[in-house]
């Protein structure tokens, strides 16, 4: 989903490329939550991601944004 840039109005890769943000979280559950996940449930989504082991950032410039310890981009 991060890789397709049908998707990048709606979720990016920070620059340093350590953590993601839903940037348009109408758009991301019109286009990418059907897409991917079946559904246009933003609190499921969020549920999930926390499941996998993603913790959301709640302080500073990156505040929103997810992180896992093992995902990075490809950057």
């Amino acid at each position: 989903m991060l890789s397709d840039q049908d998707m990048s109005s709606a979720i990016v890769w920070l620059p340093h490329g350590r953590s993601w943000r839903v940037v348009n979280r109408e758009v991301f559950a019109k286009l990418c939550l059907p897409r991917y996940f079946g559904h246009k449930n933003h609190s499921s989504f969020v549920r999930i991601v926390n499941a996998w082991g993603f913790r959301r950032i709640t302080r500073g410039p990156d505040r929103d944004s997810y992180f896992h310890e093992v995902s990075a981009s490809n950057k």
